[in-house]
């Protein structure tokens, strides 16, 4: 057991002794490494590289296309031979046309002039990549907040490893004076028994605080890829307290600010583009196209036979008007419509979830407020009582043990404010991240 006090003594001193890990740190390793959020940022370019695609259906299409081909059957055609006789009649006769042997080569260019279809499909494209853009805030704000949650949680469970250090090292020497009298025959041992009750009890409340500590710090390894060995060893600094204080007095949420209202917005906006595609998709589209080759025609296989090759070309404009396609939705336009009636739900919806979380979060801080007055107060009496110990001992009134017992709950006492100012960061920095201000607050630290 004196192995364990020992143990207990060097972990609770070798914590100030190596380098800190700081909160800043933690949230550029995480912008820097994290996994989910390369993926979003992925997901962002490859947003913009389809608004680019998108830009260039105006780009002009070029093809160059060449064939040689034999006709083992030469098509024929009837033509009314009669038509040309001075006097016309109905004769007709089946004439072959063409060649054995056959070869065409030309080139073509479509240039799109008007088309609205794809001047639409070009704005759902960049509206599509606002979206994307969007996400990637999204995600560093969770990432972030995640970050800072985990990091005040670790705080938090040092400082109840602290405590039952305290509390199992308290334990052990109350063990050893009940021991030593229960040897003198001074108590019972039933009296010997509970001092080892209890400090076995605080030693297992020790090794519990220790197993959640280094459960949290992975996961804290696992959100920034620090050396997982470098988060386990190394003590970790308080959070600033000019982070998140100033925002104490928030009560009311700029909704508009939020990431998540963006999004609703920009698809809004997205589906009623998407609308106006739909009903051009019966629109005219006019575009210039025009072609140059060439045809060679001959009876047997002679690729390069000269005085057989026949030039074509052509230029005009080109005018298309869908009429009908059944690969078309018949009724996307209502589809769509009511996709715009679930955004606004959603919004009203993401609006009162904010207001909720907002209202909660603000009486959990006034909460946590309350509790830390009253207990910095009752700090306040527990050191006026130290110096009236002190003084009563100085003229033998009362015992060092006495004195003794109001040290440790001092000394528990300043680890439970701790862990309160924590808990209090903890509230104000997810009211900041409900107002969607918490990045902006976190660059500035």
């Amino acid at each position: 057991m004196k192995k364990v006090i020992i143990f207990l003594i060097n972990a609770f001193i070798s914590q100030s002794l190596f380098a800190q890990i700081t909160l800043k740190e933690c949230i550029e390793k995480g912008l820097a490494n994290k996994v989910s959020l390369k993926i979003a940022k992925t997901e962002q370019l490859l947003a913009s590289l389809k608004s680019i695609e998108a830009k260039g259906k105006y780009l002009p299409q070029i093809s160059l296309a060449y064939d040689y081909r034999y006709n083992p059957i030469i098509a024929t055609q009837v033509v009314p031979v009669g038509q040309f006789n001075p006097v016309p009649t109905n004769e007709t006769r089946g004439i072959q046309f063409g060649t054995n042997w056959q070869q065409n080569a030309g080139l073509t260019v479509y240039q799109p002039i008007i088309d609205l279809t794809v001047k639409n499909r070009f704005t759902e494209s960049k509206l599509k990549e606002l979206i994307a853009n969007i996400d990637v805030q999204k995600a560093e704000n969770d990432l972030q907040f995640e970050i800072v949650k985990t990091y005040i949680r670790v705080l938090t469970l040092n400082y109840q490893v602290d405590e039952a250090i305290s509390d199992t090292v308290r334990s052990h020497i109350s063990y050893n004076i009940v021991k030593a009298k229960f040897r003198e025959g001074k108590v019972l041992k039933t009296e010997l028994n509970n001092a080892v009750v209890n400090h076995n009890n605080n030693l297992i409340s020790f090794k519990k605080s220790v197993a959640s500590l280094f459960n949290e710090k992975i996961y804290l390894h696992f959100l920034t890829n620090i050396d997982l060995e470098q988060i386990l060893d190394e003590k970790f600094s308080s959070v600033p307290l000019n982070v998140f204080d100033a925002e104490s007095k928030v009560a009311t949420i700029q909704i508009d600010a939020t990431p998540e209202y963006q999004k609703l917005l920009l698809r809004k906006q997205l589906i009623t583009q998407q609308i106006k595609t739909e009903k051009t998709k019966y629109t005219p589209s006019v575009s210039f196209q025009g072609f140059l080759g060439a045809n060679q025609f001959s009876q047997d296989f002679v690729p390069f036979q000269r005085s057989s090759w026949f030039g074509n070309s052509y230029v005009g404009l080109f005018v298309k008007l869908p009429i009908f396609s059944p690969d078309k939705s018949i009724n996307g336009t209502k589809q769509l419509q009511n996709q715009l009636t679930t955004i606004d739900l959603e919004k009203e919806e993401l609006k009162s979830d904010k207001n909720k979380q907002l209202r909660q979060t603000g009486i959990e801080i006034e909460k946590l407020n309350d509790e830390l007055k009253i207990k910095k107060e009752n700090l306040t009496l527990l050191e006026e009582n130290i110096t009236l110990f002190q003084q009563r001992i100085e003229n033998g009134q009362v015992a060092t043990s006495e004195l003794n017992l109001q040290e440790a709950e001092i000394q528990k006492l300043k680890i439970q404010i701790n862990q309160i100012n924590e808990q209090l960061n903890k509230a104000l920095a997810e009211r900041l991240f409900i107002s969607g201000e918490l990045g902006n607050r976190l660059k500035v630290f």
